[in-house]
């Protein structure tokens, strides 16, 4: 097959952003998600973002997928002040700083979920949509490599953590203990994060409200009587469920004392016999007061499990950038839908069979040369389409036009933070805005009509490329690799 022929099919706007580019969408998306459709046979699992919550009326965000918050940097009051009740003498309220921002997973893990991963579920209560139990550290991590935070983050390959990183390239990991705090707590300083306070340390209707407990196994929520559904009780402000409550947390740290003093991405003491986890469930100690968000639980060996015990996942910032290269995010204006398709599941095929490795480069090649031909025409409709603006706002400021003014402030609030046009002029605009939304659109659209027209011409030819592969491949005798190759030409078109 003649595939240098591939180079002279070129195309803007593929899949090839920068890695800046990339990492800033990532991080303005409110949400990873990570698809697990493909089950532990599943050489890859795709990761996608979006600003749209999960559709808790359907169990696919239970399943199927394995979604993510994003959890801002921030400073906290780690622990609680010495008035609340059942107060731990463990829980010395100091402030942390956590420099980076990071995912962390928007309910407990679940049994069909874990199932997915390493094919089976060790769960003694089963339900799909049930937090995974019967977990233990060295089962999540590895007793080997997995076992030696904080002095690296490590995990065995054959752990639940080593197949999850292997196959989305994430640096996916349980929480520390100071992540696991600052996302239950959401911004708030009360004993739930509801901000609500315990009212009393057995029977809280404060707790009942946020989690399943031992004081409301019978409430009927998620149809079961010991730990529940996921996602059945109210959720923090940052929208995470069930942090209080339903089952045991594992987290990354050793067991130790803490201190008063100011923390900065604390990691936990530096060796100990056990590690921390966080709040108490549902069994028969599982008591309102263990389920507060300060509450540190001290007992528990790595190698130990039970029905009580259970996890939700972080993904860690410093891997993001990596892999949204290979995993699209959503289409922006500066992003053609029809690209989101092609990614992920090429560059994996790539790794795999040679001769689709060539055309797929060549693709991706022509794709980043013209996406650098695009790019600064559209930057420079952006550019005067913001100086417009500003000019707007300096003529109604001088007439004295407040309502106008604030119109166009709006506008330049919006514009700065998006960096996108509408597809047409916003109805509810004033008018000055809508002529100026107009005159951008015209010539954005021009650009995008050419981009898609050419993408389509790219993408029919790597079609046909891959046509004359596959029958290659089929009569080389190599059908698994045929197999992938069909399923990329079925993408392709």
């Amino acid at each position: 097959m003649n595939i240098t022929k591939l180079t002279r099919w070129s195309l803007a706007g593929l899949l090839a952003v920068s890695a800046v580019t990339a990492q800033a969408q990532a991080f303005k998306s409110q949400y990873m998600v990570i698809d697990l459709s493909g089950g532990p046979k599943a050489k890859k699992y795709p990761v996608t973002y979006t600003n749209e919550k999960p559709d808790l009326d359907f169990d696919t965000c239970r399943t199927k997928e394995l979604w993510l918050r994003l959890i801002p940097a921030g400073t906290f009051m780690m622990g609680s002040p010495a008035d609340e009740m059942a107060r731990g003498k463990d829980e010395d309220l100091h402030q942390v700083t956590l420099t980076q921002p990071f995912y962390a997973g928007v309910f407990q893990v679940t049994q069909k979920q874990y199932e997915l991963v390493m094919g089976t579920t060790p769960s003694q209560n089963k339900g799909d949509t049930r937090p995974v139990t019967n977990v233990s550290y060295d089962t999540l991590r590895g007793a080997s490599a997995g076992s030696q935070w904080p002095a690296n983050n490590n995990v065995d390959a054959v752990s639940f953590f080593g197949v999850l990183r292997a196959k989305t390239t994430l640096t996916a990991d349980l929480p520390t203990e100071a992540q696991w705090e600052y996302a239950c707590r959401a911004g708030t300083t009360t004993a739930f994060n509801s901000g609500k306070e315990l009212t009393s340390w057995d029977r809280c209707p404060n707790m009942a409200e946020v989690g399943r407990y031992n004081g409301n196994l019978s409430d009927g929520k998620g149809r079961y009587s010991e730990h529940t559904k996921v996602g059945m009780y109210l959720p923090n402000a940052w929208g995470l469920y069930d942090m209080h409550g339903n089952v045991i947390e594992w987290c990354l740290d050793w067991y130790g004392d803490y201190g008063t003093a100011a923390a900065t991405d604390p990691k936990g003491a530096k060796s100990g016999s056990k590690r921390v986890a966080r709040t108490v469930g549902c069994d028969a100690i599982g008591y309102a007061c263990g389920n507060r968000s300060a509450h540190r639980s001290p007992y528990h060996e790595p190698n130990i499990s039970a029905p009580t015990y259970g996890f939700r996942i972080v993904v860690l910032p410093s891997t993001v950038q990596a892999s949204v290269q290979r995993q699209p995010a959503q289409p922006s204006a500066e992003e053609p839908k029809e690209a989101v398709a092609l990614g992920e599941a090429e560059d994996a095929l790539a790794e795999t069979c040679a001769e689709f490795k060539a055309i797929w480069n060549v693709y991706k090649t022509n794709a980043e040369k013209i996406n650098a031909e695009f790019q600064p025409k559209i930057d420079a409709v952006h550019q005067q389409y913001g100086k417009a603006l500003e000019t707007l706002k300096g003529t109604v400021q001088r007439r004295g036009d407040f309502e106008k003014t604030k119109a166009v402030i709006a506008e330049i609030e919006r514009f700065e933070e998006t960096k996108t046009l509408p597809s047409t002029p916003d109805e509810e605009a004033i008018a000055e805005i809508k002529t100026l939304q107009a005159n951008a659109i015209r010539p954005f659209a021009a650009l995008e009509k050419d981009r898609l027209s050419r993408m389509a011409t790219l993408t029919r030819r790597y079609g046909q490329a891959l046509e004359q592969l596959l029958s290659e491949l089929v009569r080389a005798g190599k059908l698994d690799d045929a197999a992938s190759v069909k399923e990329a030409r079925e993408r392709a078109k």
